[in-house]
């Protein structure tokens, strides 16, 4: 080899050493170095020290289900800000923390089409990322969901009234009569399905849950069939689909099967709400699809304004104009109100069963409504329901939702938003940078003990004898359906729903505690019991 040969080998060798050493000085940089001395996040306290450089430790306790617990812990030691990976915060405050980061319009993440879009993929109000196209989709069905709407609505009023006279009460008066005790939280999950797909789609389209045993049955177990699994759905998302490719099935065929089958339940009541529309027949006034026919509407008039700007807008396939985006917003809704609204009344029953003197003094405030909901109805008359604003100013029946939802609020579980590109200052930093995901716990907003003193017990009392500045800051931190222009759309229907199954039943019912599973709640973005079984005695009054 001639001595110009041996010298670029050299050469070479030498450069590919350079590289190499290049890479790794790199690697060691961008993997340690800046995540552990340079970007202004290392100034965070770390929930673990693995954070600072990896996602490893916030994937296992979300895998292990252990993050809301964790995360509240933590925070009680190291403050109202945690680094929780090298490029993920955890904040709990309300100045320069949820009033900045849901007040101040960060955008979702993708955790939220992951998890929560329908169809293969459509996405609905709750999954639309960016905060415009959010408002202009949520302003299409607000008016319908604004507290005077539905306080004063005929088909909530006249819905209510069927559901609650002919099927929640009957119910519990046959079980309180032959003494047989009662799985309530089915039962809940039922009524809160029902109540509200009734205003939804209409009394005749809904679902009767209460008495279609069989129906309900399928439903649940399709939907909470994929609960187990739900960490592959989000964080571990790229592992399962790897997995997948190479024909390792994490999650059952099964349970993925399963979902879409309750989806196809749902599209085949939006087909049918369409053609009842359609028709253009009269309809009754509980039979009018409300909710539907507010985001038909509305749909229909943005393609007609975005058709005049673009004649060839919306080529479309569909059966009829946005069907399966409609869709996807319709089974979003009613999966809400039937999970949260289940979850709330279940603790709410159990911990008023638990409290028999809160219970005599809830029927004595009951009592002073005209007509009250007394059942049985006597015979040859005709139920009638109190006036819903009547009902909704009664003090210790909200104190007593209000103490539910922020002890055992239903969706515990983080929120995750992007700090925006100019960056911002939370719980004291500065400097945050942008494209940071930032999040916050309900579960453990609700667990400061400088707001709510004693937090973790049930004690309705602490929204009655609040002083008025007191009162002022737990309304501030209370966050069981969120708060900015993201907040829970549902919010007025679903407290309206609670409110009148607590008032129909402890007018007439008193109730005790049979069995219970294990009352904690599941540590997830969801918080059902973890027991997954609570059975009450109804005893007629």
């Amino acid at each position: 080899m001639s001595q110009k040969m041996e010298l670029l080998m050299h050469t070479l060798v030498f450069i590919n050493y350079i590289c190499y050493v290049l890479l790794a000085a790199s690697a060691i940089y961008r993997l340690l170095v800046f995540p552990l001395f340079i970007t202004r996040l290392s100034k965070i306290p770390a929930a673990h020290p693995l954070c600072n450089v990896t996602s490893l430790w916030i994937y296992y306790i979300r895998w292990a289900d252990i993050e809301n617990r964790t995360i509240q812990r933590l925070h009680k030691q190291k403050g109202p800000i945690l680094r929780i990976g090298p490029n993920e915060l955890s904040v709990n405050c309300y100045e320069e923390g949820i009033k900045t980061i849901y007040g101040g319009g960060f955008e979702k993440t993708e955790f939220y089409p992951r998890r929560f879009a329908n169809y293969d993929g459509v996405i609905n109000i709750f999954t639309t990322l960016d905060s415009k196209s959010h408002s202009h989709r949520k302003r299409m069905v607000s008016n319908i969901y604004s507290k005077s709407f539905i306080l004063s609505s005929p088909t909530v009023h006249t819905t209510s009234k069927v559901v609650i006279y002919k099927r929640l009460l009957p119910l519990i008066q046959q079980h309180a009569t032959t003494g047989i005790s009662i799985e309530t939280l089915s039962l809940n999950y039922s009524y809160s399905m029902d109540a509200f797909t009734a205003y939804q789609f209409g009394l005749g389209l809904g679902t009767n849950f209460i008495q279609d045993v069989k129906t309900r049955d399928w439903y649940l177990g399709n939907y909470f069939a994929i609960r187990p699994y739900m960490f592959w759905i989000g964080d571990g998302y790229k592992i399962w689909s790897l997995l997948m490719r190479i024909g390792v099935n994490i999650i059952p065929t099964k349970v993925l099967d399963a979902f879409p089958e309750i989806q196809a339940y749902n599209l085949e009541l939006c087909d049918k709400a369409e053609a009842l529309l359609s028709d253009a027949r009269a309809l009754s006034i509980e039979d009018v699809p409300v909710i539907y026919s507010q985001e038909r509407s509305a749909m229909r008039k943005d393609i007609d304004a975005k058709r005049f700007q673009n004649p060839h807008f919306l080529k479309t396939e569909q059966d009829y104009p946005r069907r399966l985006e409609i869709a996807s917003d319709m089974f979003d809704m009613n999966a809400a109100a039937l999970e949260t609204s289940g979850i709330t009344l279940t603790y709410l029953y159990y911990e008023l069963s638990r409290h028999p003197e809160l219970q005599t003094k809830l029927r004595q405030e009951l009592l002073t409504l005209s007509p009250t909901f007394s059942f049985p109805v006597p015979e040859g008359q005709e139920p009638e329901l109190p006036d819903s604003k009547e009902v909704d100013r009664l003090p210790l029946l909200d104190a007593i939702l209000q103490e539910t939802l922020r002890l055992y609020q239903a969706v515990p579980g983080r929120q995750p938003r992007i700090t925006p590109a100019k960056g911002c200052t939370l719980a004291g930093y500065s400097d945050i940078p942008g494209g940071v995901v930032v999040q916050s716990y309900g579960s453990v907003l609700h667990r400061n003990p400088a707001v709510f003193p004693d937090p973790a017990n049930w004690k309705p009392e602490r929204w009655l004898n609040a002083g008025e500045e007191e009162l002022k800051e737990m309304k501030r931190w209370f966050w069981a359906f969120g708060s900015g222009g993201r907040m829970c759309v549902g919010t007025h229907v679903a407290i309206h729903n609670m409110k009148s199954a607590i008032a129909a039943i402890y007018t007439n019912y008193t109730t005790t505690v049979v069995s219970a599973g294990d009352m904690a709640q599941s540590d997830g973005f969801m918080g059902d019991p973890v027991g997954k079984n609570v059975v009450l005695q109804f005893y007629h009054v």
